[in-house]
């Protein structure tokens, strides 16, 4: 289809339910067509970019995208779980879970004052601030969390991955956000902040050897975050469980298929607004 009418691309994106639901957004004005306002009768080309103006997140943060799409991709279900969120920081990831079906999230943090108000007074959320994942409290948490998620700064899953295993008590799920500045061996890009193409792969296969030949860990799957982080970094998830009976798992497939996925993925730019194209 070379081209199509606004409210027909609308719709055919799920961005809109109806013609009827369509006329009302465009009626906003904050439907853009190449940057131009659009108009109910205006077209999209096929090489068009949409902009939609001032969306409000369906999350607490961009983080909540994130892990949505990790989710959706690697088949994760949070229904019903007892879940923690490490590195919660205004609660993304936190509002991610709660929104699909989560019974508590353990919201835990370094910091203070981070998570936003309708989720500090959610009495699903037990926020536990100026607690470091390394904190002993979390060993004895009651009801001990089975599905666990992160995205923390400045420090390795390498690291991390263990103490997770020992807050979950050697048995459940950890969705965990891979940052590969902290990961990568190579201390010029460490330095530099600059990654080539070809060294996503060779990191993450390294880091799924790592857990792999931790006891009781296994990497079940991996997947491209499908936004980028601050300053247009890639970022991928990588899905771990503990205590299940390891199996041997070829992941050099969606391995490749997920740094392939990254490398195409746009930079997200602003929050507020939605562009497709």
């Amino acid at each position: 289809m070379k081209r199509q009418t606004i409210a027909d691309w609308l719709i055919f994106h799920g961005l809109c339910a109806d013609k009827k639901n369509a006329t009302a957004l465009l009626m906003t004005g904050k439907v853009l067509i190449n940057n131009v306002p659009a108009r109910a009768g205006s077209h999209v080309r096929f090489d068009g970019v949409v902009r939609i103006k001032d969306q409000s997140l369906p999350y607490a943060s961009k983080g909540g995208l994130k892990l949505e799409g990790a989710l959706e991709k690697m088949g994760v279900d949070a229904a019903g779980k007892i879940c923690l969120d490490a590195g919660a920081s205004t609660g993304g990831f936190t509002d991610c879970l709660l929104q699909r079906g989560a019974k508590t999230v353990y919201a835990v943090d370094v910091g203070y004052g981070q998570l936003i108000g309708r989720l500090r007074q959610d009495k699903r959320v037990i926020n536990l601030e100026r607690v470091n994942l390394s904190d002993k409290c979390l060993l004895d948490l009651d009801p001990v969390p089975g599905l666990a998620t992160c995205d923390l700064s400045y420090l390795s899953l390498v690291e991390a991955v263990p103490i997770y295993r020992r807050i979950l008590r050697n048995e459940g799920e950890l969705v965990a956000l891979v940052k590969p500045l902290f990961e990568i061996a190579d201390p010029k890009a460490r330095r530099s902040g600059q990654i080539t193409d070809d060294a996503y792969a060779p990191m993450l296969r390294e880091l799924i050897a790592t857990f792999n030949a931790m006891p009781g860990t296994q990497v079940l799957d991996v997947c491209e975050s499908p936004i980028t982080g601050n300053a247009g970094t890639l970022e991928f998830f990588l899905y771990i469980t503990f205590g299940q009976e390891q199996r041997a798992i070829d992941l050099s497939k969606r391995i490749e298929a997920s740094v392939t996925e990254a490398l195409q993925t746009k930079t997200y730019k602003k929050a507020g607004d939605l562009t497709l194209g």
